[in-house]
């Protein structure tokens, strides 16, 4: 059992815009399940712990961890000895190949929108990025190239593509960035969409390199190349 690297002993929760009510911290557990920032078997901190790094009153927290254990998405075990921890979901994946297909339109506009503003994030990025910008992302591809699964793979691929956007230094556009990842990934995750993770290292490695050279137009056509890949790895899942 993993303690989350992103709600960890370090009592540091990157990314964390401000929650407000249950509702609120719902929505952020979630969305770090759906960025692969919370994986299957990693334990959250303590609730008092927990409470402190949101925000929010321990009441408030339990009311959402509680939503969470209905919905199947963690495991509460009480006692000294107890905790808890994110679980995985095995859903029916007809129904998902349904809903997905259902919303064929819907995804096609999100991923002209990910290339749209991950390829400006990419071009400023090569003019902007700092050493530790360009650390964070061969961090992410050596985790991705050391991933033994797909969960650890979506982490690495959240990571790098995260670590560009930031490197941006556009905020907006970070936002957007993970604002885009989080509704694309999260219903094609479900359908057990397989992580092409050699081509996935082969296309990060080339926006990568575009970066540290700081040539602003290839890393934008790479980012853009890297995407209109997966676009077409989504088609086939779905019968496109």
């Amino acid at each position: 059992m993993r303690t989350s690297p992103g709600l960890g002993a370090s009592g540091h929760v990157p990314h964390l815009r401000p929650v407000s009510g249950y509702v609120g911290v719902v929505d952020f557990l979630r969305r770090e399940m759906s960025l692969g920032r919370l994986l299957p078997g990693d334990k959250l901190p303590p609730e008092r712990q927990l409470a402190e790094q949101l925000g929010v009153a321990r009441e408030t927290l339990r009311q959402a961890l509680r939503v969470l254990e209905g919905s199947g998405q963690i495991v509460i075990t009480r006692g000294t000895a107890g905790g808890t921890v994110v679980q995985g979901h095995a859903p029916n994946p007809d129904l998902v190949l349904h809903e997905l297909r259902e919303r064929r339109e819907d995804l096609v506009d999100l991923v002209e929108y990910r290339a749209e503003i991950e390829s400006a994030a990419a071009r400023l990025a090569a003019v902007r990025s700092t050493e530790s910008d360009i650390r964070a992302m061969v961090e992410a591809q050596q985790a991705l190239a050391e991933a033994s699964n797909k969960d650890e793979s979506r982490r690495a691929d959240t990571a790098f593509h995260l670590a560009v956007a930031s490197a941006s230094a556009n905020v907006h556009l970070a936002e957007a960035v993970e604002d885009a990842r989080v509704e694309m990934f999260y219903p094609v995750d479900l359908a057990s969409f397989d992580f092409i993770r050699e081509s996935s290292l082969e296309q990060h490695q080339a926006v990568l390199d575009a970066v540290t050279a700081g040539d602003g137009a290839l890393a934008a056509a790479t980012m853009r190349a890297h995407i209109e890949h997966t676009r077409l790895e989504m088609d086939r899942l779905i019968g496109g």
